[in-house]
C-alpha cells in the first residue's frame, strides 16, 4: 500500500496533468484513495503552496511552490547559462525556434527555448490565439505548448528521438518495455519496431527529424550535445512551421545546430 509521501506525489502528478484542475472528489476517485486521506494530503500541499485551490470551482491546481522548485532545478543544469547566447544566435540566423531538451523518466523535458522571430511576430499579430492553429499561413502554438519545463513524448519529437538513439541498449529496452507510443497526429510513430528502425537511422546519420509527428504543420531537426563518456549532455533542436523557407536548406540548418552543439559542449566542459 502506498504511503502518504507516495500518495502526495501521485496527487501532484495527477493535478499537473489535468487542465483546469481537479476537485478533492475527482482526485479520490481517480487515485482510489479514501476521502479523508485525500483531504489531508491536499490540505497539506495547499498550505505549503504546492497546490492552489480555486475559491469558486473548488478545484486544485498546481501551486507556485512547484514552479520555484522547478526553477531551482533548471538553474542547477550547468549548460543552460553557457547555451543561452548560442540559442539566440541560432534562432536569429535560421529564423526558427531553438530548444534544449533532456530525457527525464522516458519523456523529453524542455529546459530552455528561444522563439523564432516569425513566431514572435505571429504572437503579436494574434494575441487572442488560444488554440493550436494557423494565422496568416503560419502555425501558431499556445504558450503552454512552448514553455521551458514542458514535457513532450520522446517518440514524437526530434529531441526525443536523438536522445533515445544514444541510450545504452539496456536502457532503451527498458524504455520500450514501459513506453506507450501515443498517437498525436497521423504521422506519429506508434509501432515499436518502426521506432527502433528510426532510431537506428538516427544513430547512423547523427541527427533526428520529426515532420508533423507531434503537431500538424510543425517540423523539427535535432542533434545531441556531447557529454562525458559519449553520453549526451542534452539535445538541441530547431522547430518551426513547415511552410518556413528556412527548411529549403536543411544542410545549412544541420550545420548550424551541429556547430551550436559543439560550442555548448566545449563551454560546459570548461566550467
Amino acid at each position: 500500500m502506498p504511503n502518504s509521501l507516495e500518495r502526495a506525489f501521485a496527487v501532484l502528478e495527477l493535478v499537473d496533468q489535468i487542465p483546469g484542475g481537479l476537485t478533492n472528489h475527482d482526485i479520490c476517485r481517480r487515485l482510489n484513495i479514501p476521502t479523508s486521506t485525500c483531504s489531508y494530503i491536499t490540505k497539506r500541499l495547499e498550505c505549503r503552496g504546492y497546490l492552489l485551490r480555486d475559491e469558486h470551482t473548488r478545484r486544485f491546481k498546481v501551486g507556485l511552490s512547484v514552479v520555484a522548485l522547478a526553477h531551482g532545478a533548471l538553474r542547477e543544469l550547468g549548460f543552460r547559462s553557457v547555451s543561452e547566447p548560442v540559442l539566440y544566435k541560432v534562432a536569429r540566423d535560421t529564423g526558427l525556434s531553438v530548444g534544449l531538451g533532456v530525457l527525464e523518466r522516458g519523456r523529453v523535458l524542455i529546459v530552455d527555448r528561444v522563439e523564432s522571430p516569425q513566431l514572435l511576430q505571429d504572437a503579436v499579430n494574434a494575441p487572442q490565439e488560444r488554440t493550436f492553429g494557423r494565422t496568416g499561413g503560419s502555425v501558431v502554438r499556445t504558450r503552454d505548448q512552448r514553455d521551458a519545463g514542458r514535457e513532450l513524448p520522446a517518440h514524437a519529437t526530434a529531441l526525443g528521438k536523438v536522445l533515445l538513439a544514444h541510450l545504452l541498449p539496456d536502457d532503451l529496452t527498458d524504455f520500450l518495455h514501459h513506453a506507450v507510443l501515443t498517437r498525436a497526429t497521423g504521422r506519429t510513430i506508434v509501432s515499436k519496431p518502426i521506432l527502433l528502425k528510426e532510431l537506428d537511422t538516427v544513430r547512423k546519420q547523427g541527427y533526428a527529424t520529426a515532420e508533423e509527428e507531434l503537431y500538424p504543420g510543425v517540423w523539427g531537426l535535432a542533434v545531441a550535445i556531447a557529454g562525458e563518456l559519449d553520453t549526451p549532455l542534452a539535445a538541441i533542436s530547431l522547430n518551426g512551421s513547415m511552410s518556413s523557407p528556412a527548411w529549403d536548406d536543411r544542410r545549412m540548418l544541420l550545420r548550424r545546430i551541429e556547430e551550436a552543439a559543439r560550442i555548448i559542449a566545449t563551454r560546459t566542459a570548461r566550467r
